[in-house]
């Protein structure tokens, strides 16, 4: 008999990191410059801008390409490097949120429960 294991919390079985930009390739460059950027301000015009192109024409070209919004993109990029130090660090939640680009624990609790369906002690706990 084959169990296969089921992640607490509806945590995904694939990175979301992975997720994006796999067939993006005009918008690989610019998926990889958010990963690396988390914690600043990504918003929706300063992406265009690095894009060359109006936010509006940006917005609707990504989502077709990529799959998601822009907004999402970022948000499910920061909830993967965040679930990933909550999981295997000690770090304290307040300073993954700054880090993240969340800036405040609250806001960084409501995406995990949003997304995870639980907050991030509680995937914390469950991984020691």
């Amino acid at each position: 008999m084959v169990v296969y294991y089921r992640r607490p919390g509806g945590q995904s079985q694939f990175s979301a990191l992975a997720d994006l930009g796999s067939d993006a390739t005009v918008f690989s460059p610019l998926i990889a410059y958010i990963r690396s950027n988390l914690s600043e301000r990504l918003a929706v015009e300063q992406l265009a801008e690095r894009m060359a192109m109006s936010p509006r024409n940006f917005s609707r070209a990504f989502t077709r390409i990529v799959g998601v919004s822009p907004a999402k993109a970022v948000e499910r990029l920061r909830l993967e490097v965040a679930r990933e130090r909550v999981e295997n660090s000690r770090e304290p939640i307040e300073m993954i949120a700054s880090s993240t680009g969340f800036h405040d624990p609250e806001r960084m609790r409501r995406a995990f429960v949003r997304h995870f369906g639980q907050p991030p002690q509680s995937l914390r706990r469950a991984s020691v």
